[in-house]
């Protein structure tokens, strides 16, 4: 805008100057394009590679430079303050002899724009200590010497300039108000925006998706850190190297070399030139020899001894390490799925590698870097991306040191320390597996023709490829690791190390086995326990409402996983180094019923709404009553595998109705209680029977609504459900019961 403002007041100051002082008869023709462009070079060239022999080319007789800071550059300050308009250079001879006396600067044009007998310009001179760039005003006349006229039909009679070194350089520091200010801006995402997105497709494990969500935004905010810092670094090596070519210009062709080897003494070279140490930091072993007229002459040593060595100087910018994560719980609660939701979000190479095949490298199996392979492969073989991006490795306890171990643990111990630096961080040579007549990574896709025709070449092999693959060189210091394992039986090991002297005079709670093989991975605990709340690592809030018939809070679920230590890792067999590089550990829940119910219902991606667009596909409609929907929940729970099972009852319960609707007059399929429970099949209705479709739906829900209603006027006390919960034997729900229990089983 200044730029813009200041073209506008020279414009308008020629033009008056033109009326007053020039005679319409003696315009010259009109410019053009072409021609303004010429005159813009001429100008250049006499700031860059001045001869008089050329000025007289280009300039008229009586040419004058009307400018406001020209006249400070070339009268050393003795005219200043100018105006603009004001006449610093009044004839030919002056400016020629300014001219002369200037160093040849880089002079560039940036833009020219012309009117009939004005060429307008901006240049720009990059010079030290910054920068200068102005805006100049040619007004010109025809050149009368006919035979000087084909080369050069237009002479410079007037230039007006400006000046302005106040130019705005990106990676220079920000001055004013705003010098302490951030420079990074608002981020694009939040912890907070992150946690929403997994609520649409993770249900419950709200801690889990807290800690998930901040861990990754942190690593977000690293990497953009470091490419902003990649970026400035470039950035000032670039304009490092613009300052010293314009400090010390190179010779055209053979550079400055050339220019020492010609004899030519090249000042800005040999100046305070320092002759290099054998041994640098090191006490000085050469004597530096300087020219009898030069200002570094040896001074006497005012000291006997060589004094104290400078103190180191570290330039290393402050680098914030990245903390990967642990998670912890069983299988089917949606470890592996929340990884992959903020992978995708946050539009980051992301691979999933299980560990149970790594085995350590010389045996049979897969080697842990294979991992780093298959992210690099995930981002297109671009080794950029891949050294930001994530890494999932899934079922990590399968790799726990073995309990008994009758030889060299190659599928345990050995894995974990060939883990160790690739996770810490490390430079990794990768090499691009390629198949059987695929083509490299880096190159383009495929022909685009058929397999069967003629011109794909059929099943000929690939005679030039052959090989081994392209080797990358990927470092893992910025890598993300998400670990992510069920840890079956560590639960039992947290309970056994907080009990320890909780009764009796000093002795010892060890954990009883599971009275019930479908409870052995239970983690969850209920009611409120002083001892869980003392050795829980973060805070929780009391709870929000009391009991209006005992007047004590409600009781709480607890995850005995919350209370994991780096001990008890060590004690289930991971390695301590490696548990060291996991600083970030974080327990999911087993789902309960009400949660397996929301995860058929609720998510983006849910079952249900799933298998309602596959029968949609077929024009038909499928309904799911809300006591078939618990049914359901209660069956797949049975199952061990947390929400996975939901997948293997539904598509029991969906058989038959997915084998026989299609093509048929059925148009809508419905789910009760009876069809949930197995006690009869799905119902089918016909296109004309939409009434009795819903009237069937309303009647389930209101007796579901009953039910629930004698349910919670007929519930049993808190003593009654323990003394039933302990006769059939089924899992402890508090910590008082996993005692008596241990106790009954003589493990005291």
């Amino acid at each position: 805008m200044y730029s813009l403002t200041l073209l506008i007041t020279l414009v308008a100051l020629v033009s008056a100057t033109y009326r007053n002082g020039t005679d319409c008869n003696t315009a010259p023709t009109c410019l053009t394009q072409s021609s303004a462009e010429k005159v813009a070079d001429n100008f250049a060239h006499i700031f860059s590679n001045f001869t008089e022999e050329f000025a007289n080319q280009t300039l008229a007789i009586d040419v004058t430079d009307q400018t406001d800071s020209v006249c400070w550059l070339m009268s050393n300050g003795t005219n200043c303050p100018c105006e603009i308009g004001t006449e610093t250079l009044s004839n030919r001879r002056e400016f020629l002899d300014a001219q002369a006396t200037q160093p040849n600067l880089p002079f560039l044009i940036l833009n020219v724009w012309h009117d009939c007998t004005n060429v307008f310009a901006r240049w720009k001179f990059d010079i030290q200590p910054q920068a200068v760039q102005g805006i100049a005003v040619l007004q010109v006349i025809d050149n009368t010497d006919p035979e000087a006229a084909a080369d050069q039909p237009y002479l410079i009679k007037n230039v007006f300039s400006e000046f302005n070194t106040g130019i705005y350089e990106p990676g220079g520091p920000t001055e004013g108000p705003l010098r302490d200010a951030s420079n990074i801006g608002a981020p694009r995402i939040t912890p907070t925006i992150l946690k929403d997105h997994l609520d649409q497709f993770v249900v419950g494990q709200e801690r889990a998706k807290k800690t998930l969500a901040t861990a990754v935004y942190n690593h977000y905010q690293r990497i953009q850190e470091l490419q902003r810092r990649d970026e400035e670094e470039q950035e000032e090596a670039a304009a490092e190297e613009r300052r010293r070519m314009a400090q010390n210009p190179r010779h055209p062709v053979e550079g400055r070399e050339g220019e020492l080897k010609a004899g030519i003494a090249v000042p800005s070279l040999t100046k305070d030139w320092q002759i290099e140490d054998e041994f640098p930091g090191q006490q000085q072993t050469t004597i530096h020899v300087y020219p009898p007229n030069s200002n570094h002459q040896r001074r006497p040593s005012q000291h006997n001894g060589p004094g104290p060595p400078p103190p180191l100087h570290d330039p290393t910018p402050l680098n914030v390490e990245k903390s990967n994560v642990l998670l912890l719980g069983p299988s089917g609660v949606g470890k592996t799925l929340m990884a992959k939701t903020l992978a995708r979000v946050l539009e980051v190479p992301f691979s999933m590698s299980d560990c149970t095949p790594f085995t350590q490298a010389g045996y049979i199996g897969e080697d842990a870097e294979v991992c780093v392979q298959r992210l690099l492969a995930a981002a297109n073989y671009d080794v950029t991306r891949a050294e930001r991006g994530i890494i999932c490795l899934d079922e990590i306890d399968k790799i726990a040191t073995a309990k008994v171990s009758h030889g060299k643990d190659v599928s345990g111990e050995g894995v974990q320390q060939a883990l160790l630096k690739i996770i810490e961080g490390t430079t990794l040579q990768v090499q691009a597996k390629q198949e059987r007549g695929s083509e490299s990574p880096r190159k383009g896709q495929g022909s685009g023709y058929p397999t069967n025709s003629p011109l794909s070449g059929g099943n000929m092999r690939d005679q030039s490829g052959g090989g081994k693959g392209e080797v990358y060189n990927v470092k893992t210091e910025n890598i993300l690791f998400i670990c992510a394992g069920a840890f079956n039986g560590l639960h039992k090991m947290i309970l056994d190390r907080i009990s320890k002297g909780s009764i009796g005079f000093g002795a010892a709670v060890r954990a009883a086995p599971g009275a019930s093989e479908s409870n052995a991975h239970e983690t969850v605990m209920e009611g409120e326990d002083e001892l869980f709340e003392k050795h829980l690592p973060y805070y929780q809030p009391p709870a929000p409402a009391e009991d209006e018939y005992a007047g004590k809070p409600k009781k709480r679920s607890y995850n005995t996983l919350d209370l994991v230590e780096p001990q008890d890792l060590q004690k289930y067999g991971l390695i301590p180094e490696l548990v060291g590089r996991i600083p970030i550990s974080c327990a999911l829940s087993s789902l309960s019923i009400d949660a397996l119910v929301k995860v058929l219902t609720e998510p983006r991606n849910s079952l249900l709404k799933q298998y309602q667009q596959l029968f949609a596909l077929s024009s038909i409609e499928l309904r799911f009553t809300t006591p078939a929907l618990h049914a359901i929940a209660t069956t797949a729970s049975k199952t061990g595998t947390g929400a996975r099972g939901l997948r293997t009852v539904m598509e029991r319960l969906l058989a038959d109705a997915m084998f026989e609707t299609p093509g048929s007059g059925i148009k809508y399929v419905l789910i009760n209680e009876d069809a949930a429970e197995r006690r009869s099949g799905a119902v089918y209705f016909a296109r004309g029977q939409q009434v009795q479709f819903r009237n069937m739906i309303a009647e389930e829900e209101e007796a579901w609504e009953e039910r629930k209603r004698r349910e919670e006027g007929a519930s049993e006390s808190e003593f009654e459900a323990r003394a039933r919960n302990n006769s059939i034997g089924g899992a402890a729900k508090t910590f008082e019961e996993y005692r008596e229990k241990a106790t009954a089983a003589g493990f005291v």
